[in-house]
């Protein structure tokens, strides 16, 4: 019997990468790591300043809002009054009344019959920031209040928003034809400019109100 010989196949050896392309991987794989991360990093930077300016812009239409609706509750038979007290700084604490609003600022704690004046008041904190929040008075609360300037006042409060950095009324006297900063003498006006401004804003932002006044 005859063998016949089998040709020997000869395959290509298999090439294997060199150090030099092995460290140009790494280093594109690193580089691409890196960039994916600071992309990350910066979305996410990103959107927190995104929603951090949406709560504070939140915030501050929400305070308008409570505003617009207390002033847009009075009736005929409601009034307003409004003192400020210098307590020593270059800012004065406000108050502004609304009597026989029971609808003003109803968060629950005006419900009860004795409260006869709701109080929006703006307060001089010891940073200089304004803190804002609305006292509910009974009659007696009341008198207590005008004559002690509300220092010591013990009276249920509700605060509102906690550091603000402005919070400016301004009247109408139509009569005058000019926005006017005082309820002083017998005005009945019958709209009210608000001008606020948070810690966080980096504007002010001003609106007007409509209110009857018993006007």
């Amino acid at each position: 019997m005859n063998w016949k010989s089998i040709p020997h196949c000869s395959r290509p050896l298999a090439r294997g990468f060199t150090l030099l392309e092995m460290m140009l991987s790494i280093a594109v794989f690193l580089l691409l790591v890196t960039s994916a991360f600071s992309l990350v990093g910066a979305t996410t930077e990103l959107m927190t300043e995104i929603s951090e300016t949406q709560d504070h812009s939140s915030l501050r239409h929400r305070f308008v809002s409570a505003c617009r609706n207390a002033f847009e509750s009075t009736t005929s038979e409601s009034s307003l009054e409004f003192e400020y007290y210098d307590r020593g700084g270059s800012a004065e604490d406000t108050y502004l009344f609304l009597t026989k609003a029971p609808g003003a600022f109803d968060f629950g704690a005006n419900r009860e019959d004795q409260i006869t004046h709701v109080v929006l008041a703006s307060e001089i904190r010891s940073d200089g920031l304004i803190r804002v929040g609305v006292y509910y008075l009974n009659e007696a609360d009341y008198e207590v209040a005008k004559t002690t300037d509300f220092k010591d006042l013990d009276a249920p409060y509700i605060e509102l928003v906690p550091r603000m950095r402005q919070l400016t009324w301004r009247f109408y006297d139509s009569r005058r034809e000019e926005w006017v900063p005082t309820l002083d003498g017998n005005l009945r006006t019958t709209l009210i400019e608000l001008t606020i401004q948070t810690a966080d804003d980096t504007e002010a932002l001003r609106t007007v109100f409509f209110c009857l006044n018993g006007g």
